[in-house]
């Protein structure tokens, strides 16, 4: 079932306006609800936005699918330095606020606060501060500071119909990490999560992306969200395989998924997705591979707003059924995968 262009049809959205009418908000900011994925607001006399995000970790951690400090500080620290990325910002540091689990020793200490830095160290920034609690269960928040020219902003609005759709990277490496948690083998001697903020192939865009926005919910959410910002469609046009990260395509075929679950579900991999005219594709294209960057296509866009998988047979998805998807079955992490399942079918 097509979707419309309605930010409102979205639960999440809808908290999010929520917010807003309650909030008074700064009114020189330089972004809207819901238009950047970080808050811009310009430095008088600079020519400058200060960029600032803010990140909540711990439901991953109450579902299990960060069990490790180090993992858990990893990704704390990635979440909001992702943010900065999507609007191209370059990262003053991060300020960070934990919440120790009562009891914890001071190795656990000491490895979640090396995963913080090691992700800021990752993309040449540092943790600035921050705030340290205890409490029944693991928490941590951070919030990223940064700093970008105003002509340079990406936000995740400004693109038309017609253009072609890439990311950083492959796609689908956080449904590994949520599938392992689900079947109990979060402690297998895979590969740690390790996904690093896509701040220096955000600069690669400045000039040529005309929308942006980080897949930290997914593939499909990132889309269906851009859809319904710029009244657009997404067609996906690159074979699953070819857009899949190779874990989460070996991952579904164990488990005997459709590939489009990994793209679906809501635990993301922090790859940026963006927009550029037909017109200057290729000239990014070339600009890109000689930073040392290669950016893989995903699709195009389309007049008719909605997210559509192009093969055999060609797919139209439901993405607020699955955006909604997590509330409908009551946040129950083991009744969500077959409703995914279902809902793609």
């Amino acid at each position: 079932m097509p979707v419309t262009a309605s930010l409102d049809q979205i639960g999440e959205n809808r908290l999010l306006d929520a917010w807003g009418r309650a909030l008074r908000r700064h009114p020189a900011q330089a972004n809207r609800m819901h238009e950047a994925d970080a808050e811009l607001l310009p430095l008088p006399g600079t020519g400058r936005l200060l960029a600032l995000t803010t990140d909540t970790l711990a439901e991953e951690i109450a579902l299990g699918f960060y069990t490790d400090p180090e993992t858990i500080g990893w990704m704390a620290a990635t979440m909001s330095l992702s943010d900065l990325a999507a609007v191209a910002a370059q990262p003053l540091g991060l300020l960070a606020a934990v919440t120790l689990p009562r009891g914890a020793g001071g190795d656990y200490q000491a490895r979640l606060a090396a995963g913080l830095d090691g992700a800021c160290a990752a993309v040449e920034t540092f943790v600035l501060g921050g705030d340290t609690n205890f409490g029944a269960e693991a928490s941590v928040t951070t919030t990223a500071v940064g700093v970008v020219d105003e002509a340079d902003a990406l936000r995740r609005v400004g693109c038309g119909s017609g253009e072609v759709v890439y990311a950083s990277g492959p796609l689908g490496a956080g449904a590994t990490v949520a599938a392992r948690a689900l079947t109990g083998d979060a402690g297998s001697a895979a590969r740690p999560f390790r996904p690093v903020a896509r701040l220096a192939e955000a600069r690669r865009l400045v000039g040529f992306a005309t929308a942006c926005m980080d897949t930290s919910d997914g593939l499909i959410a990132t889309l269906d969200q851009l859809s319904r910002l710029n009244g657009v469609g997404f067609e996906i046009t690159a074979p699953l395989p070819r857009l899949l990260e190779s874990g989460a395509w070996r991952t579904c075929q164990a488990l005997g998924l459709d590939p489009l679950v990994a793209l679906a579900q809501p635990h993301g991999e922090f790859e940026l997705v963006w927009t550029v005219p037909a017109r200057a594709s290729e000239r990014f294209e070339r600009e890109a591979r000689r930073g040392g960057f290669e950016p893989l296509t995903v699709g195009r866009t389309t007049d008719e707003p909605g997210v559509r998988l192009c093969g055999e047979p060609p797919r139209t998805i439901d993405t607020a059924r699955i955006r909604n998807l997590t509330d409908a079955v009551g946040s129950d992490p083991r009744a969500y995968v077959p409703a995914l399942v279902a809902a793609l079918r």
